[in-house]
């Protein structure tokens, strides 16, 4: 039973191909670990892998003792060793006569997690020994160069590819894809992140760093939601980072990395000036629907492209410093939660922001309020500034629909301003004109929010 046979049967799996650096890793860094059938083994099941176009296909043992000339015991010894060093799994189980085995082929570390890591570091330098093993680690791991007297020029897709219509109407076979996507076990990012920060350039940066690599993979959420938050950029963050990292086990202090962004920006309750001017999401306008903006009015579509234009913390900064306010601890708090979510997107935040304090007049945001509005949405699947729009214009209309039912004599309160109405003769009619001061005053502010997102 507990014998490999030969015309036992296997089934190859891996949850993703092998990267470039991954099989130099392999060839450079594992193989001197390896006796020359357990390389040869892992060599023949990646090959196997690639040509494998399901996951029913099965294969017998004796493909691998012709392929490979070896002995079963020889085969049994080197999977021991590949499954030793991480290089893949074995699965097993009696079918009838015989047993069906799942190899689940593992990539390999890539080059700066093997050296990161203790026992793989040890093994290496104990056969190759410390000349060739420093010659090895400076092979593949390169000194960053200093960027803090660079600022990026790159070029966006839209400088150069006309979107528009082509990204917002999807193609048959690109929905078709994602939506595969989707049902895979494929990590999605969240939603409501953004998106535009690379953090795999942030990786970089920190490689060369005493930032431990694990420590910042589990912080990673954490990292994307102060960034969105902020708008920070990937050499800014790298430097909260390392600030936010002990020296005793280059561990990131996840309270400590809060604490720090928040003291850089500006906080006026602790008297904690800001050191910098407002940072754009860099969200480009092809996420933006024209159609449905379209159909707005001009003032309406100047509150949708804002609200796609900034970070939370700087579009609810701008709308404060215009009315005369500050940005209290406890907002931040507030909005810091509803990007935590990841279940709205930023325009959505930046949507609800606008419509508590300009709409609603609110002098802040309101925490139990701001959450309940935020649920009401997520519940009902909002996920645009526009949709946001259309589901409180409606939910308006409902409740002046039944105040009125009620008794003609009601007056209906909580009404939206002119921006957020049907734009229709009858509406016009019915509704009190608006102050000519408030609205130049809303305009300005608008065209303020516009000119600081060219300006980025």
């Amino acid at each position: 039973m507990n014998e490999l046979a030969p015309n036992d049967s296997f089934i190859i799996n891996c949850q993703r191909k092998a990267s470039d650096l991954e099989r130099k890793a392999l060839v450079a860094l594992y193989r001197p670990l390896l006796t020359s059938d357990a390389y040869s083994l892992i060599s023949v099941l990646w090959e196997l892998e690639e040509e494998t176009v399901s996951l029913e296909n099965q294969y017998r043992h004796v493909i691998l003792l012709n392929w490979l000339g070896i002995d079963l015991p020889s085969i049994e010894d080197a999977r021991g060793r590949l499954e030793a060093l991480g290089l893949m799994r074995t699965l097993r189980k009696q079918v009838d006569n015989r047993s069906l085995f799942i190899y689940e082929l593992q990539p390999p570390a890539d080059p700066m997690k093997f050296f990161k890591d203790d026992t793989l570091s040890a093994l290496l330098l104990g056969v190759i020994g410390e000349k060739e093993f420093y010659r090895l680690s400076h092979s593949f791991i390169k000194v960053a160069s200093n960027h803090q007297d660079f600022y990026n020029v790159s070029k966006k897709i839209n400088d150069y590819f006309q979107l528009g219509n082509n990204v917002i109407n999807k193609s048959e076979a690109i929905e078709k894809v994602q939506n595969q996507l989707e049902d895979s076990n494929a990590v999605i990012e969240d939603e409501g992140i953004n998106h535009n920060f690379d953090f795999k350039l942030l990786e970089q940066i920190l490689s060369t760093s005493f930032v431990d690599h694990e420590s910042l993979m589990n912080n990673q959420h954490l990292i994307m939601v102060e960034q969105t938050i902020y708008g920070i950029n990937e050499m800014e963050m790298s430097q909260f980072i390392q600030a936010a990292t002990s020296y005793q086990d280059n561990q990131i202090d996840e309270n400590e990395l809060k604490k720090k962004i928040a003291a850089t920006f500006d906080s006026p309750v602790s008297g904690v000036q800001a050191k910098k001017a407002p940072n754009l999401m860099n969200v480009s306008d092809e996420k933006i629907n024209y159609k449905q903006i379209n159909n707005l009015t001009k003032q309406e579509q100047e509150v949708i492209k804002a609200t796609y234009a900034m970070a939370p913390i700087d579009f609810i900064r701008s709308l404060k410093e215009s009315s005369g306010g500050f940005l209290t601890s406890a907002e931040e708090r507030v909005i810091s939660s509803l990007v935590n979510t990841g279940m709205i997107p930023v325009s959505v935040v930046n949507f609800l922001i606008y419509y508590l304090l300009v709409d609603q007049g609110n002098a802040t945001l309101n925490k139990n309020l701001a959450e309940a509005i935020a649920n009401s949405w997520i519940k009902n699947k909002v996920q645009t500034p526009v949709e946001a729009l259309n589901f409180v214009r409606n939910r308006q209309n409902e409740r002046k629909t039944k105040s009125y039912s009620k008794s003609k004599k009601i007056v209906q309160r909580e009404t939206l301003p002119d921006w957020a109405k049907p734009d229709n003769e009858q509406s016009k009619k019915a509704t009190k004109k608006t102050d000519p001061n408030t609205t130049k005053k809303i305009n300005e502010q608008l065209k303020k929010l516009r000119s600081r997102g060219r300006e980025g």
